[in-house]
C-alpha cells in the first residue's frame, strides 16, 4: 500500500514531535525522516511553503540521534496544516 502525501506528513509530524518530546531518537526514526524528507521534497505538486518546511528540516537534519533545534514546534504547526487541508 503506498502511503498518500497526507500520511506521510502526519508521520514526520509523528516522528519530529517524538524527537522533540523524548530529546532523542533511535536511527530508525532518523533514517524514516530522512526517507520521508527526500520523498516529499521531490513532489513537484507541494505547496512552496511545505516545500520550504520541508527544506528547513532537511537543513537541520542529522543522521546521527542528535535532537533537533527549538523549530519542530514550528514546524509540525506548518505541516499539520497541510496535510489537514490535504
Amino acid at each position: 500500500m503506498t502511503l498518500s502525501n497526507s500520511h506521510k506528513l502526519q508521520l514526520l509530524c509523528d516522528l519530529l514531535q517524538n524527537q522533540s518530546d523524548e530529546q532523542y531518537m533511535t536511527d530508525g526514526e532518523a533514517h524514516q525522516i530522512d526517507r520521508l524528507l527526500q520523498t516529499l521534497s521531490r513532489d513537484t505538486n507541494l505547496s512552496p511553503s511545505l516545500l520550504q518546511t520541508l527544506q528547513h528540516i532537511q537543513e537541520n537534519h542529522q543522521l546521527d540521534n542528535r535532537p533537533f533545534s527549538n523549530d519542530v514546534s514550528e514546524w509540525v504547526i506548518s505541516l499539520s496544516s497541510d496535510y489537514t487541508t490535504e
